[in-house]
Protein backbone atom coordinates (compact mmCIF):
# COMPACT_ATOMS: atom_id res chain seq x y z
CA UNK A 1 0.00 0.00 0.00
CA UNK A 2 2.78 2.21 0.52
CA UNK A 3 3.28 2.06 -3.25
CA UNK A 4 0.02 3.01 -3.88
CA UNK A 5 0.47 6.31 -1.23
CA UNK A 6 3.69 7.35 -3.04
CA UNK A 7 1.96 6.91 -6.49
CA UNK A 8 -1.16 9.45 -5.16
CA UNK A 9 1.18 11.83 -3.77
CA UNK A 10 3.40 12.04 -6.51
CA UNK A 11 0.28 12.61 -8.63
CA UNK A 12 -0.84 15.10 -6.42
CA UNK A 13 2.63 16.83 -6.59
CA UNK A 14 2.21 16.95 -9.88
CA UNK A 15 -1.26 18.46 -10.10
CA UNK A 16 -0.30 21.05 -8.16
CA UNK A 17 3.00 21.84 -9.78
CA UNK A 18 0.78 22.53 -12.84
CA UNK A 19 -1.36 24.75 -10.88
CA UNK A 20 1.97 26.19 -9.58
CA UNK A 21 3.10 26.84 -13.53
CA UNK A 22 -0.17 28.16 -14.98
CA UNK A 23 -0.54 30.85 -12.06
CA UNK A 24 3.20 32.02 -12.52
CA UNK A 25 2.64 32.24 -16.23
CA UNK A 26 -0.58 34.21 -15.24
CA UNK A 27 1.17 36.86 -13.20
CA UNK A 28 3.75 37.06 -15.78
CA UNK A 29 1.81 37.95 -18.41
CA UNK A 30 -0.38 40.17 -15.96
CA UNK A 31 3.18 41.94 -14.85
CA UNK A 32 3.73 42.39 -18.70
CA UNK A 33 0.32 44.20 -18.82
CA UNK A 34 0.51 46.18 -16.17
CA UNK A 35 4.35 47.65 -17.93
CA UNK A 36 2.79 48.04 -20.67
CA UNK A 37 0.17 50.16 -19.56
CA UNK A 38 2.84 51.81 -17.97
CA UNK A 39 4.52 52.84 -21.24
CA UNK A 40 1.54 53.52 -23.18
CA UNK A 41 -0.93 54.89 -21.06
CA UNK A 42 -1.66 58.56 -19.68
CA UNK A 43 -3.84 60.26 -16.77
CA UNK A 44 -6.90 58.37 -15.21
CA UNK A 45 -6.95 55.75 -17.44
CA UNK A 46 -3.80 54.78 -17.17
CA UNK A 47 -3.97 54.57 -13.63
CA UNK A 48 -7.29 52.89 -13.83
CA UNK A 49 -5.80 50.19 -15.63
CA UNK A 50 -2.69 49.68 -13.47
CA UNK A 51 -4.99 49.07 -10.32
CA UNK A 52 -6.92 46.78 -12.41
CA UNK A 53 -3.93 44.58 -13.66
CA UNK A 54 -2.34 45.22 -9.80
CA UNK A 55 -5.30 43.85 -8.16
CA UNK A 56 -5.31 40.73 -10.41
CA UNK A 57 -1.99 40.03 -9.68
CA UNK A 58 -2.24 40.12 -6.01
CA UNK A 59 -5.41 37.43 -7.21
CA UNK A 60 -2.76 35.41 -8.17
CA UNK A 61 -0.65 35.39 -5.41
CA UNK A 62 -2.96 35.31 -3.26
CA UNK A 63 -4.24 31.90 -5.55
CA UNK A 64 -0.10 30.68 -5.56
CA UNK A 65 0.62 31.30 -1.85
CA UNK A 66 -2.47 28.78 -1.40
CA UNK A 67 -1.03 26.22 -3.77
CA UNK A 68 2.69 26.66 -2.23
CA UNK A 69 0.79 25.86 1.03
CA UNK A 70 -0.61 22.97 -0.35
CA UNK A 71 2.36 21.64 -1.76
CA UNK A 72 3.76 22.15 1.42
CA UNK A 73 1.21 19.75 3.40
CA UNK A 74 1.64 17.22 0.90
CA UNK A 75 5.13 17.01 1.03
CA UNK A 76 4.67 16.49 5.27
CA UNK A 77 2.08 13.87 4.82
CA UNK A 78 3.51 10.28 6.35
CA UNK A 79 2.99 7.57 4.30
CA UNK A 80 3.98 5.01 7.14
CA UNK A 81 1.37 5.21 10.05
CA UNK A 82 -0.63 2.65 11.94
CA UNK A 83 -3.22 0.35 10.02
CA UNK A 84 -4.96 0.98 13.59
CA UNK A 85 -7.19 3.85 13.26
CA UNK A 86 -7.52 6.64 10.44
CA UNK A 87 -5.15 9.54 10.31
CA UNK A 88 -3.67 12.09 7.99
CA UNK A 89 -1.82 9.98 5.69
CA UNK A 90 -4.39 6.83 5.63
CA UNK A 91 -5.39 5.00 2.31
CA UNK A 92 -9.33 3.99 3.92
CA UNK A 93 -10.96 1.60 2.12
CA UNK A 94 -14.86 1.68 2.54
CA UNK A 95 -18.10 0.11 0.95
CA UNK A 96 -18.34 3.41 -0.75
CA UNK A 97 -14.45 4.06 -1.84
CA UNK A 98 -11.60 4.56 -1.15
CA UNK A 99 -10.30 7.97 0.35
CA UNK A 100 -6.75 9.19 1.00
CA UNK A 101 -6.66 11.18 3.60
CA UNK A 102 -4.09 14.22 3.70
CA UNK A 103 -5.05 16.85 1.02
CA UNK A 104 -8.53 18.04 -0.44
CA UNK A 105 -8.19 17.82 -3.82
CA UNK A 106 -11.19 15.28 -4.83
CA UNK A 107 -11.12 12.35 -7.24
CA UNK A 108 -8.20 11.25 -9.26
CA UNK A 109 -7.57 8.06 -10.61
CA UNK A 110 -4.10 5.86 -10.68
CA UNK A 111 -4.03 2.91 -12.63
CA UNK A 112 -7.95 2.57 -13.46
CA UNK A 113 -8.82 2.70 -9.57
CA UNK A 114 -10.19 6.04 -8.27
CA UNK A 115 -9.53 7.46 -5.05
CA UNK A 116 -10.92 10.33 -3.54
CA UNK A 117 -8.58 12.82 -1.85
CA UNK A 118 -9.78 14.77 0.94
CA UNK A 119 -8.38 16.95 4.06
CA UNK A 120 -8.90 15.73 7.47
CA UNK A 121 -10.66 19.07 8.34
CA UNK A 122 -13.24 18.02 5.34
CA UNK A 123 -16.95 16.52 6.69
CA UNK A 124 -15.86 13.22 5.61
CA UNK A 125 -12.31 13.54 6.66
CA UNK A 126 -13.27 14.88 9.97
CA UNK A 127 -16.05 11.49 10.46
CA UNK A 128 -13.22 9.13 9.08
CA UNK A 129 -10.17 9.91 11.18
CA UNK A 130 -9.81 8.30 14.55
CA UNK A 131 -11.77 5.42 13.17
CA UNK A 132 -11.34 1.34 13.28
CA UNK A 133 -11.72 -1.18 10.94
CA UNK A 134 -15.18 -2.05 10.70
CA UNK A 135 -16.25 0.82 11.94
CA UNK A 136 -19.74 2.50 10.42
CA UNK A 137 -20.63 5.76 10.18
CA UNK A 138 -23.68 7.52 8.32
CA UNK A 139 -22.51 10.43 5.12
CA UNK A 140 -25.07 11.90 3.14
CA UNK A 141 -27.50 9.90 4.09
CA UNK A 142 -25.38 6.42 3.20
CA UNK A 143 -24.22 4.33 5.99
CA UNK A 144 -20.30 4.00 5.36
CA UNK A 145 -18.02 0.73 6.34
CA UNK A 146 -14.69 0.91 6.72
CA UNK A 147 -13.11 -2.13 5.04
CA UNK A 148 -9.39 -1.73 5.58
CA UNK A 149 -7.05 0.94 6.75
CA UNK A 150 -3.80 1.87 5.01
Amino acid sequence: MREIKTKIIDQLSSLIQEKINAIQQSISLAEESRNDATKSSVGDKHETSRTLVQNEIENYQKILNKALSQQNHLNNIPVENSNKTIQIGSLVSTSDGIFFIGLGWGKISIDKVSYFCVSGASPIGKLLLGKEKNSTFSFSNRSITIKSIH
